[in-house]
């Protein structure tokens, strides 16, 4: 892999981990939708294990 694309690709997953990160302690807001709410607790509830997730794919494309 160039270095050029691995960087962007590390770049890119950074900033996904770093905008999840930024928004894990945000509160649920009770909302008129339930729809609205439903969509913030799965987004709460997939958040940390999906941080996780880009981070591993982080530290293994960093040994590419």
């Amino acid at each position: 892999m160039s270095k050029n694309v691995k960087q962007q690709v590390l770049d890119e997953l950074n900033s996904r981990i770093d905008r999840l990160k930024k928004h894990a302690d945000d509160p649920i807001v009770q909302a008129d939708n339930n729809y609205d709410v439903l969509n913030q607790a799965l987004s709460k509830t997939i958040g940390e294990p999906l941080c996780k997730e880009l981070e591993n794919v982080r530290d293994f494309v960093e040994t590419l």
